[in-house]
């Protein structure tokens, strides 16, 4: 893995995701929290989450047979065009009943919504259904490019998709329906964004649609990817929807889940994108070795990233909600509850990690059992819970339960397939990660008893957590976390005899 593409792509992702912050902001400010809202951001779901998954499953797919050794360059582009010929077919097909079964499907994404509600809903779901093809399509070009080295474009792909909406959003007087038919186009603009790339390296739309020798295990990892990819999408519909009937609890939540996956992914979803195809790679030759000096580096660099992370949310998590939301129809209330659930799903941080990046670990092996069943546990159960649980407090407490449990798992899991990753070195890292972690809470704590300049203001908070995270650095860099992460060597993960200590 390359540290200079993976910092440019957290970059292009960080773009794109601060792009989508402002889209999320202004729709607060637009609409504010409301039965119309929860329609709104249950329906897409649909296309934002649910189908999202499934692109990113595919895209895992692609990634994995373009690297196995019968697909040379030609072979791999006649693939790709077959690959994604016969997924447009499918997702036409899944549309169409969808369509047919619309009322239906509004039933079940909003249990507790109005009846006179309910044709609107319908219209709104029969506008943003396309969207579904659309944002697959794009996740499989995503993972070809990826495959070819190709970062920067697909981490900038919803940047166009933002940016539509937002002008949608500025219109006076705009509705729900309008934003609709501009959230449907935008999706379509993840193609448009990745074609020029997809193009130039030889890749096609159009392929044979015939099945192949492999057809039947194609299509059984293509299931099992999926089922394990849709942890998460599935778990925040169930949250959203064991909450409809109090109103616009819904939308908080979704304020919520959605702040904590667009912050996390933009560290995630970029070592994934950078490190999958590296270490497709060296599984594929054999290099186990490498594979768990990668892991280790990945593991410990997201460890670095994600400690703050916490801490700031539990912290200053009501200041960044009020900033960032409480303005218009968003008002202190909301940026209260908002920022509750926003740091209790915080805590299921590693959950998310397992998902995006460390199952693919897994799959390079074919041992979809573990993450299959471990993804169903959790998806039934939690609607179950969620009957018990009550407040959307509750339900959001329960879910960073259930994610840690299933990262938990996932870890261990691991070690079958390339033994054991856990090494002295490692372990020491991670207590210097837990010292400097320590410190920095210990400064916030320390500074709650001094009179900071513009602490009543909103960006007061500014100062306690700029000297919160100089701290949490100079620890890290005493204790030589940092030099080892900024190791190319260990970024590329060579030879298990790498120190990984400072």
């Amino acid at each position: 893995m390359n540290g200079g593409t993976y910092v440019l792509v957290v970059v292009g992702i960080l773009m794109a995701k601060c792009v989508g912050f402002l889209r999320d902001i202004v729709f607060a400010s637009t609409f504010g929290a409301s039965p119309l809202t929860d329609i709104y951001f249950q329906i897409f779901s649909l296309a934002s989450l649910v189908f999202t998954g499934i692109g990113g499953a595919l895209s895992t797919l692609v990634i994995k047979k373009l690297n196995k050794p019968e697909n040379t360059m030609d072979s791999g582009r006649s693939y790709v065009a077959s690959f994604i010929s016969k997924t447009a077919l499918v997702v036409i097909g899944v549309t169409a009943v969808l369509y047919v079964f619309s009322g239906a499907a509004v039933d079940f994404l909003l249990p507790g919504l109005e009846a006179s509600l309910h044709d609107e809903a319908v219209q709104i779901m029969h506008i943003m259904l396309p969207s579904c093809l659309f944002v697959i399509v794009a996740y499989i070009m995503s993972g070809v490019l990826q495959n070819r080295n190709v970062f920067f474009v697909t981490s900038i792909m919803s940047l166009p998709y933002n940016v539509i909406i937002i002008a949608s959003l500025m219109v006076p007087n705009v509705n729900l329906m309008t934003v609709s038919i501009v959230t449907t186009i935008g999706w379509f603009l993840h193609i448009a964004i990745l074609m020029p790339a997809f193009f130039k390296k030889g890749y096609s739309f159009f392929g044979s649609i015939k099945g192949s020798k492999t057809g039947g295990a194609d299509n059984r990892e293509v299931l099992y990817i999926f089922i394990s990819s849709m942890m998460f999408q599935l778990v925040f519909m169930a949250d959203k929807a064991a909450v409809s009937a109090d109103s616009g609890a819904a939308t908080t939540i979704n304020y919520a889940s959605n702040l904590f996956v667009t912050i996390s992914s933009v560290f995630v979803v970029a070592m994934s994108n950078v490190s999958y195809p590296a270490l497709c790679r060296h599984y594929e030759s054999g290099d186990i070795g490498s594979v768990r000096q990668s892991l280790r580096y990945i593991l410990t660099v997201l460890l670095v990233i994600f400690a703050p992370f916490i801490l700031t949310v539990n912290c200053f998590g009501e200041n960044i909600i009020s900033l960032l939301y409480q303005r218009g129809e968003f008002t202190a209330e909301l940026s209260q509850v908002t920022a509750t659930l926003f740091a209790l799903y915080t805590f299921g941080i590693f959950g998310y990690v397992c998902q995006e990046l460390l199952n693919k670990i897994l799959y390079l092996d074919s041992k979809y059992t573990y993450t299959v069943i471990g993804t169903l546990v959790v998806v039934i159960s939690k609607p179950i819970i969620n009957m018990f649980a009550g407040s959307a407090v509750a339900v959001a407490g329960c879910t960073a339960v259930m994610f840690t449990a299933y990262a938990v798992c996932i870890l261990f899991a691991i070690k079958k397939t390339i033994g054991n990753y856990v090494n002295k070195a490692f372990i020491k890292n991670v207590v210097k990660i837990a010292l400097a972690s320590l410190a920095a809470l210990i400064a916030y704590f320390g500074l709650g008893f001094l009179p900071l300049p513009l602490a009543d203001t909103k960006i007061g908070f500014v100062i306690p957590l700029c000297v919160c995270g100089t701290v949490y650095l100079a620890v890290l860099w005493g204790t030589g976390c940092l030099r080892y992460i900024a190791n190319r060597r260990n970024m590329a993960g060579g030879s298990e005899s790498i120190s990984c200590g400072g």
